[in-house]
């Protein structure tokens, strides 16, 4: 990525913060934030193991589908970062249990259109509102000001990096 393309995702470059010193890896805001998810996720894999036999990967694309229904599957593999042979076994697998439909998208027959069956529309329903319960674990060492600022700040911080992520790609194409 050329310092040019770099230089244009950051408005105000000249006032844009600078990381903190890193000392080591620890002190890298991505690895951190790695760390937050991974100890996230293995309490979240534990649970829907637990409780519904499903794995987190199977959670996702079920919420997912949920909140697009119905949604392409190339949507889906783009929105996820998931490789297509990956998140088509995923989908077979739900598919065989019962929770997603699929089937030609109308408008356009060569793709896949997923929704979910009303087993699997019953199954989000309970997973979101104990996920609800499970999200306020996460957020309870923040005063209710820190968790408004974290979610602004998510919400500044993803579309910029996904916006460096195409800018990179368009680079690498080139």
């Amino acid at each position: 990525m050329s310092a040019d393309s770099i230089r244009s995702l950051r408005p105000g470059a000249d006032s844009a913060a600078h990381h903190p010193e890193v000392a080591d890896i620890r002190d890298l805001l991505t690895f951190r934030l790695t760390q937050l998810s991974a100890s996230v996720d293995r309490l979240g894999q534990r649970w829907l193991t637990d409780e519904y036999g499903m794995r987190i990967l199977e959670w996702r694309v079920l919420g997912l589908i949920a909140a697009w229904r119905p949604v392409r599957f190339n949507r889906l593999a783009e929105a996820m970062h998931l490789d297509k042979g990956q998140l088509s076994r995923t989908v077979t697998t739900m598919a065989e249990r019962g929770w997603l439909s699929r089937g030609p998208d109308p408008e356009d027959q060569r793709t896949v259109l997923l929704d979910l069956t009303e087993t699997g529309a019953a199954l989000n329903a309970r997973l979101l509102a104990r996920a609800r319960e499970r999200n306020e674990n996460v957020v309870s060492a923040l005063s209710q000001e820190e968790l408004g600022t974290l979610f602004a700040l998510l919400d500044k911080l993803q579309p910029h990096m996904a916006r460096r992520a195409e800018i990179e790609a368009q680079d690498t194409e080139t």
